[in-house]
């Protein structure tokens, strides 16, 4: 768990300078890109020259409203960006999403931004709605667009397809439940309303996210790998900073909280910094997790390996149940 002083360092005294690095010719696909974080992510990589930039939304009308703020901010071509709906708690939607991307002509950036932290119960691919969306639909729509990613790669040699997840320092105090890693699945055991753990499940979605992104490298183009047109998949904090996730909080809860964010949170513009910063790194950076800019050593909770193995496994059988062949993109 980061440190008092960590947090304060990150919070008041981090100076995030704007991200620099071109992309010229580079298509980009952001989910969760409506408002917010997004956005912010947004506007800085047309800002840097993207040819496209693919605003993925559940909400068609907000993503339409998102792309005109940028391009009158900007006074950029209005042809760049493009709104694509995708629903995360829909295996179809998801499918709809990818049928359209593998039309493209090149894939070069997917930046997985999409994310909620629910208050109130919600069953979704049998599991609850927090780790549903941050874990089973993030990594359903990751694992189908990594053929188009190793397409580009191949095709085109000036290019090292990135894909990042936007994480948070919080998987670090996620409590995980007490189970039988030989036996009990951890999306079904969530299934039950009665184990709802509040902040935990955004916490321990977060967690799983980040076991499945460090083994989802691993597979994909490690770093002893020879290949000589591999693709970049990692991970960071973007900081605690103003992003509308909120969920559903109501009453004390929700004025605590946003009187903690008034205080402490960074704006979406500086977190979006980080997010891009990490988006155009290069190997250096593969199945590795960025914080406050730099590369982080991992929390003791995720050296965990049987851990890692159990999480992987039991993804995979979900995944691979929702579409199926899914698991062989991975190889």
């Amino acid at each position: 768990m980061p440190t008092l002083t960590d947090f304060i360092y990150t919070q008041f005294r981090l100076s995030i300078p704007l991200p620099t690095t071109p992309f010229n010719s580079k298509t980009v696909l952001i989910t969760g890109a409506t408002g917010g974080l997004g956005q912010e992510i947004a506007t800085h990589i047309v800002r840097l020259n993207a040819a496209k930039v693919i605003l993925a939304c559940r909400n068609p009308s907000r993503g339409n409203d998102t792309k005109h703020a940028i391009e009158s901010t900007l006074r950029c071509d209005s042809s760049i960006l493009e709104v694509w709906e995708v629903d995360l708690e829909s295996a179809a939607s998801i499918k709809g999403l990818v049928n359209k991307i593998n039309k493209l002509p090149r894939l070069d950036v997917v930046i997985h931004n999409a994310g909620v932290s629910a208050a109130k119960f919600k069953r979704v691919y049998g599991t609850e709605q927090t780790l549903a969306v941050n874990c089973i639909g993030t990594f359903l729509l990751a694992l189908q667009v990594l053929p188009k990613l190793r397409d580009t790669a191949r095709r085109f040699a000036e290019t090292t397809p990135c894909m990042t997840f936007v994480g948070s320092a919080l998987y670090d105090v996620a409590k995980w439940p007490e189970l039988d890693l030989d036996g009990e699945d951890v999306f079904e055991y969530f299934g039950d309303e009665t184990k709802m753990g509040g902040m935990n499940q955004y916490n321990l979605s977060k967690l799983v996210q980040l076991y499945s992104v460090i083994k989802l490298a691993s597979i994909v183009d490690p770093v002893t790998s020879r290949n000589p047109s591999p693709i970049v998949i990692n991970s960071l904090d973007p900081c605690f900073c103003k992003t509308g996730l909120i969920g559903d909080l109501s009453g004390v809860g929700k004025v605590f909280f946003r009187v903690f964010e008034a205080l402490a949170a960074r704006t979406a513009e500086e977190g979006s910094r980080l997010v891009v910063q990490t988006a155009s790194a290069g190997r250096e950076t593969h199945g590795l997790y960025m914080r406050a800019g730099v590369v982080q050593e991992y929390a003791p909770i995720v050296r965990d390996r049987k851990k890692a193995e159990y999480l992987w496994e039991i993804l995979s059988k979900r995944l691979e149940a929702l579409e199926l062949g899914i698991m062989g993109n991975v190889q």
